[in-house]
């Protein structure tokens, strides 16, 4: 995994900044299942996934609703911790087995206090999330079932999709897992 390009596809940080952020990070590992930052919790670290994929859902009583998904080089925080210092909003769950690295929040805050690139960093990528949220709730409510599909996997690529199980990306779609069977049978066939 390449740190700095991790954190340059969002914004712009010097190799000096880059060579602080490893020295500050921690590797960590997670087995498929396992929840990374949990919802109702106090998170305290920012992580880029190394490796795997990772799902971020929100639960509400018995109904779950998949939100987005992380693989390798992406990086995930609960905004509501390190924004607000309250507990996460969603939850980060291993959809396989995922190693990870992280920084606390007080460890990058003290880097942000040195770099200021590294503060203009976060602001973007807080401004990020917000586009990523903007383009799952355009892409959930265009169209019908098979255009949204089409539509995930132009965003997203085969590869990726073929990662992550069908009912997660039904969740994500926001369509029954039988459409979404039935759509990729249909693109199978060629048609």
């Amino acid at each position: 995994m390449d740190l700095a390009q991790s954190f340059r596809a969002i914004y712009h940080i010097e190799d000096s900044t880059i060579a602080l952020l490893k020295q500050a990070l921690e590797r960590v590992k997670y087995n498929k299942g396992n929840r990374i930052i949990q919802q109702g919790k106090k998170s305290e670290h920012i992580y880029i996934i190394a490796d795997g994929v990772v799902r971020c859902l929100h639960e509400d009583g018995e109904k779950e609703t998949t939100m987005l998904f992380g693989v390798k080089g992406n990086i995930f925080v609960s905004l509501a911790s390190i924004v607000y210092g309250q507990p996460s909003q969603t939850s980060f769950e291993a959809i396989s087995d995922v190693d990870v690295y992280r920084i606390s929040f007080d460890d990058f805050w003290a880097l942000c206090d040195k770099c200021p690139d590294l503060m203009r960093w976060q602001s973007h990528y807080q401004l990020y999330q917000l586009y990523t949220l903007e383009k799952r709730s355009t892409l959930t409510s265009i169209g019908d079932a098979y255009t949204r599909y089409q539509q995930y996997i132009k965003m997203r690529g085969k590869s990726t999709i073929a990662q992550i199980p069908l009912k997660y990306i039904s969740q994500y779609l926001n369509i029954s897992q039988e459409t979404l069977s039935r759509i990729r049978n249909r693109i199978a066939r060629g048609e």
